[in-house]
């Protein structure tokens, strides 16, 4: 499967926060996406999940237009945003229950227990989400983006709230997700953690993706320097030619 943006555009008002953005998604790939605070990648998670509509630009899979509005579309996505979107009311299990159901599985209750395993929660008692951890939390979201076992996970920040463990955890189901060729983009500032298991790293900045980088064994420092310097480079240059 090929996912991509082309052209993609995306303003508020007079504020532009993407424009003429190239993204291309392969089956397989874990990309990392980088950049500034206030650069855009939130917005780009929330364009390729179909939350937000772009102002201009397409969005494709395998060339096709995708028209999120198609069920079969949005069962192809797992997503994470800053917000859980549980309820609070609810035990974690039935969290997974009415998720399940809104996203139409054939998921038993079995299946959604083990899924609670999976994300380290096996052993968490029914008690209401209102009364969970943060990192709690964060691993039921976790597994609430993997309900419906997506082709695509788009995930906005997902070591938030995590502690060594739980990052480690994380990190094996990425894996064990990349290994079943689905594309995987996600933002974060735990490079640490991310490192060790990205193919690439996406640099965005002033709307664009302004570099791509192979994570070909990089180290730590390396990667931080690579970044810092794509990142300075271009706004002393921007910097210049205001001048």
């Amino acid at each position: 499967m090929k996912f991509e943006a082309k052209k993609l555009y995306k303003a508020y008002g007079v504020q532009r926060v993407l424009q003429n953005l190239d993204i291309s998604l392969q089956s397989g790939e874990l990309v990392c996406l980088l950049g500034p605070n206030g650069a855009g990648k939130s917005t780009l998670i929330r364009l390729l999940s179909g939350l937000l509509k772009p102002t201009a630009g397409e969005i494709t899979i395998d060339d096709a237009l995708v028209d999120f509005s198609e069920a079969e579309v949005r069962r192809k996505i797992g997503l994470i945003l800053h917000q859980t979107f549980l309820y609070e009311q609810l035990t974690g299990l039935e969290n997974l229950q009415l998720y399940a159901r809104l996203y139409g599985t054939r998921l038993k209750e079995s299946d959604l227990k083990q899924l609670m395993v999976r994300v380290g929660l096996g052993k968490v008692r029914p008690v209401p989400v209102r009364s969970y951890s943060r990192g709690m939390k964060q691993r039921l979201t976790i597994a609430r983006a993997l309900l419906n076992e997506p082709q695509i996970l788009l995930l906005d920040e997902p070591y938030t709230g995590l502690d060594q463990q739980g990052s480690a955890m994380l990190n094996q189901l990425l894996i064990e997700e990349r290994d079943k060729q689905c594309i995987i983009l996600i933002t974060t500032h735990e490079l640490s953690f991310i490192r060790q298991v990205a193919s690439r790293f996406d640099i965005l900045h002033r709307g664009k993706i302004a570099e791509s980088i192979p994570n070909a064994d990089l180290s730590l420092d390396e990667l931080q320097e690579r970044y810092n310097t794509v990142v300075n480079n271009r706004v002393k240059v921007q910097a210049e030619a205001a001048a």
